[in-house]
């Protein structure tokens, strides 16, 4: 087996670097990178059966790899450039898809790995109390989008997971917004969107507040109300042996009481671990079987354009055949 992907090969030997190949065969594990990385390599995996050479490109290590008449090699395939193809192609490998192993492997974590995500989540906790209780008139989304990261980096976060949404009034409503210079007003919806890395493992988390009371806002209250009991209504009832579109359903459902469905437009949740994405997928199309051990979000949200936007997201495992969130902050509406 062989890769070059970054997450996987991180995956593999819990070292991160901007360059290196995994090979692996039934007798031996080799970490290939450049002069930049040895060093540290050779010192991380030290009590490791993963040995450390340098090589400075993938030609390299496949020389290597043909010297010992290997003749079927797999590779995760949806990761192979073509120029990478053309390498396998040339040296007339026999190519067989270790991304399905991979995705099967990554999806239900460790104790240790679970430490972990848990670790980041209660970073990405304790900035957002930071700085919930600094936000003031007048404040930028940028401006508590870096007070985020500074204080999720102040806790020990080794870095983010994705990019941080601050969003502010109607720019809730966008879900993925980029965060910009508008400021914050009395009255406005706040919806922040981030989470961290720890040694490696992500965290995730969603939170919606009002920001002050102001006129007009009894719709977002109602709609709030209905997100958040479509939160509960999923992290209460999915189980283990649950498909991900019967865990999608759980939410979907119940906005759909409501009528407000169509509002919903994006899937109830994903895997998250060394990505911020991994499998499973809860969504209407997840085929996935929900297993102990797994690490997802419960994410419903309603959005309505030009008018406001709603989520209310944890990151959560399955444990014992039920959810168990690693978040401990209120979901219920808080008005600032």
């Amino acid at each position: 087996m062989l890769t070059e992907s970054a997450d996987l090969r991180f995956y593999l030997t819990g070292f991160r670097s901007s360059f290196g190949i995994v090979y692996t065969d039934a007798q031996e594990s080799v970490f290939f990178t450049d002069p930049r990385y040895a060093e540290g390599a050779k010192a991380a995996l030290k009590n490791t059966f993963i040995a450390v050479e340098i090589a400075k490109d993938l030609s390299t290590v496949l020389d290597y790899v043909k010297s010992k008449k290997v003749r079927r090699l797999a590779v995760p395939f949806e990761r192979v450039t073509l120029p990478q193809a053309e390498e396998f192609k040339a040296r007339r490998f026999k190519l067989t898809d270790s991304m399905p192993v991979f995705t099967q492997a990554m999806a239900v974590k460790s104790d240790d790995e679970l430490a972990l995500i848990r670790k980041a989540c209660g970073i990405a906790e304790k900035a957002l109390d930071e700085v919930v209780s600094e936000l003031k008139e007048g404040i930028t989304e940028n401006d508590a989008a870096a007070m985020l990261e500074y204080y999720m980096r102040r806790h020990g976060a080794e870095d983010r997971s994705f990019e941080t949404i601050a969003a502010f009034g109607k720019n809730s409503s966008v879900p993925h917004h980029a965060s910009g210079a508008t400021k914050l007003v009395k009255g406005m919806p706040v919806l922040f969107d981030f989470g961290c890395k720890c040694s490696g493992y992500c965290s995730d988390i969603t939170r919606t507040f009002l920001f002050g009371k102001g006129e007009d806002q009894a719709e977002f209250i109602k709609m709030y109300g209905h997100v958040y009991d479509a939160h509960m209504r999923a992290a209460e009832n999915i189980v283990s042996g649950m498909t991900g579109r019967e865990a999608d359903a759980l939410a979907r459902d119940h906005l759909k009481e409501e009528g407000i469905d169509k509002f919903f437009t994006h899937s109830l949740g994903h895997g998250i671990g060394i990505n911020i994405h991994e499998y499973p997928t809860l969504s209407p199309n997840g085929t996935a079987i929900l297993r102990d051990g797994m690490v997802f979000s419960i994410e419903p949200g309603v959005y309505f354009e030009g008018k406001f936007g709603i989520r209310v997201e944890d990151s959560v495992m399955l444990r014992g055949g039920k959810v168990e969130s690693f978040m401990k902050s209120d979901k219920k509406l808080t008005v600032l």
